[in-house]
């Protein structure tokens, strides 16, 4: 079992994130997406609410604008790979937000913890299945945290602090080309 699994973990990419001037590319072990720089609207930390406190979680949150560009890129394999990897973040936050519950009636957010399987974008176009489960994940995760997508910290090969930065940088340099 352990060859099995040791096997496995060397069939993973090397790295994890690339940065091309016009865009992010994230390898995963299930596929990849890239998000073009111009569709990127925000990237940050995510925080959630603790009692009093605000805690950043352990991923980089990245805002998009334009949810069919990237929609049309992923493949349902990956997409269900994303859905299992960030149920337990969606988890954590419905615990943070029912902690803040003073009524105690929100506990009916646990009760939906599976996406619905239709989604119809901004722009009109229909989603069916995993993909449109990922977009329903993606449209709760900004209503809750304001970002759409997490890319967890342990695929850095920095400080995710640095690494914010330097995904500033990069969008900056971007939006800088594209003006001249």
């Amino acid at each position: 079992m352990t060859l099995f699994i040791g096997s496995l973990k060397l069939r993973e990419p090397h790295f994890s994130l690339s940065l091309c001037h016009d865009c992010l590319q994230y390898h995963h072990r299930h596929g990849g997406w890239v998000l073009k720089w111009v569709n990127i609207q925000r990237i940050d930390r995510p925080r959630i609410h603790l009692g009093w406190d605000l805690v950043e979680i352990p991923y980089i949150g990245l805002r998009i604008k334009d949810y069919d560009s990237f929609l049309n890129l992923i493949t349902p394999r990956l997409a269900v790979g994303i859905l299992t990897e960030q149920r337990a973040v969606l988890m954590q936050v419905l615990r943070s937000e029912q902690a803040d519950c003073p009524t105690g009636t929100c506990a009916s957010q646990f009760d939906d913890l599976f996406e619905e399987s239709h989604y119809r974008s901004g722009e009109g176009q229909h989603y069916d299945g995993v993909i449109a489960m990922l977009a329903n994940r993606m449209t709760r995760l900004r209503a809750l945290i304001g970002y759409d997508l997490l890319v967890p910290v342990s695929s850095l090969d920095r400080e995710p602090d640095d690494f914010v930065r330097l995904l500033h940088q990069y969008q900056l340099e971007s939006n800088l080309i594209q003006i001249n």
